[in-house]
């Protein structure tokens, strides 16, 4: 529970960032709400879809590690989307 509180919290910082990153951590958000309620209700269905959740948030954190690596050899960089909120 602390966990999920503290990358809710991390998750709202990022609203000023590239979207793909508030999208990064609101995956996280949402696999450790649905771990935390699997565990809580002793649920493996929850539990699945929480880890299905993780392949996911995994996938986004490969895009932005690529994003990384493209531009830091000179290359151009991947699209990250536009940032949630502006001003």
């Amino acid at each position: 529970m602390c966990w999920l509180i503290t990358i809710v919290m991390l998750t709202l910082v990022t609203l000023r960032l590239p979207s793909s990153f508030t999208f990064l951590l609101g995956l996280v958000d949402i696999a450790l709400a649905l771990l935390l309620a699997g565990t809580m209700a002793d649920s493996t269905s929850l539990i699945r879809a929480g880890g299905i959740i993780v392949f996911a948030f995994v996938a986004v954190a490969v895009y932005l590690y690529a994003d990384l690596m493209f531009t830091e050899t000179g290359g151009r960089g991947l699209p990250l989307g536009r940032p949630l909120i502006t001003r």
